[in-house]
């Protein structure tokens, strides 16, 4: 699971309106005099920064109205980069402004292509510049487009760039969560245990961050499940998914919607939330007393258990540990091939735990069903 920080620290209907702020100092006058040609990359990066930032102090529907028009300015932005050469450009601030533009457009439409455009671009970048103004926000369009295309070691290896120069600690929890994530996806679940039991005492000293910690919770369920951990994975599933709360716009959740309803959480690979689910559903069907209900959580685990292994066989793994478009890295690979077999001991625990739960249903009319849980949904 990932989460970009954004998406935990603004309302939900502002979150995608907002790219990473540029610190912006003007090149001067001696600066000019030397190079003429930084007045112009001067004025084309304003342009770009204007065509990309959200309106200020103006009613929701304009901003609504900018929102709609954000791809189609954004790809003004990029024809705009593209006319001026910012590829090569020997300015490295016209080489993050189009790493940023490609980063959002790839955001906008979900395209592999553009994050890996993204990414390469940002990659020269910060080899230019890399302690250049703008490049901390650079750093944070790279780590997240390395997370879509699925590159852990990367995206590990920039996590480490990244964090240290955060001095948020609001900021620090959540990119610490997502590190987290990365060590698991190579394998390294002990080093993401230790990770994750770092977010979950700083997220003890925030004053708020609430969705950042349940969230964390399901990282720290999935990664002791892996470590052989199960009865720690049950009872911490339990308390994920029972935690509720309001966001700063109203809008009410609990554990489980986290997972299935925040559009701006996602799972690399996709099938990553069934493990989730299932967790929090084992835990809900062990826990609750009506035998009814308990049979339909344990359903409904056994049935998310069943398309992680499904989803998973199909993309390749049981065959060769990875997606057959990426084989590059074997930790990774390894690591998916282990998962899957720890699932498949899991999903038969399951459903035992539903055969046994269906012979203390008592007979009789059924009573109504159980209160609406959010469905498996995966985001595209």
């Amino acid at each position: 699971m990932r989460t970009p920080r954004l998406a935990l620290l603004v309302p939900l209907a502002l979150a995608a309106l907002a790219p990473a702020a540029r610190a912006d100092t003007p090149p001067s006058v001696w600066d000019k005099a030397a190079d003429p040609s930084l007045g112009d990359h001067w004025a084309l990066h304003l342009r770009v920064q204007r065509l990309l930032s959200p309106p200020v102090d103006v009613d929701q529907g304009t901003r609504l109205s900018w929102k709609r028009d954000a791809e189609l300015q954004a790809e003004a932005a990029l024809a705009m980069l593209d006319d001026a050469g910012a590829e090569a450009s020997p300015d490295v601030r016209l080489r993050f402004d189009l790493g940023q533009v490609q980063y959002e457009l790839a955001h906008r439409t979900g395209r592999p292509d553009l994050y890996a455009k993204a990414a390469r671009t940002l990659e020269g970048a910060l080899a230019l510049g890399p302690d250049a103004e703008g490049s901390t926000e650079a750093l944070d369009e790279l780590v997240f487009s390395y997370a879509k295309l699925d590159r852990p070691r990367e995206e590990l290896e920039t996590w480490r760039r990244y964090i240290p120069r955060l001095a948020d600690p609001d900021a620090r929890a959540v990119d610490l969560m997502n590190m987290g994530e990365a060590e698991m996806r190579l394998g390294r679940v002990d080093d993401a245990l230790a990770t994750l039991r770092e977010v979950l005492r700083e997220c003890g000293e925030l004053p708020g961050g609430s969705t950042t910690y349940v969230l964390t919770l399901w990282d720290m369920a999935v990664a002791l499940d892996r470590s052989g951990d199960a009865r720690g994975a049950i009872d911490t599933a339990s308390h994920a998914a029972q935690v509720t709360g309001i966001t700063g716009n109203g809008y009410r959740w609990n554990g489980r919607t986290l997972l299935t309803e925040d559009e701006n959480v996602f799972f690399v690979p996709a099938w990553e939330r069934y493990w989730y689910l299932a967790l929090g559903s084992e835990a809900l069907g062990r826990e609750d007393k009506d035998p009814r209900e308990a049979l339909a959580y344990l359903t409904e685990a056994e049935a998310e258990w069943d398309q992680y292994i499904a989803r998973a066989t199909a993309a390749g793994l049981a065959k060769d540990g990875a997606d057959p478009a990426r084989k590059d890295d074997e930790a990774s690979a390894g690591a998916q091939r282990t998962f899957l077999g720890i699932a498949r001991l899991r999903q038969g625990r399951v459903h035992a735990e539903r055969l046994a739960a269906d012979k203390r249903v008592p007979s009789g009319p059924a009573r109504p069903p159980l209160s609406p849980r959010p469905a498996s949904r995966l985001r595209p």
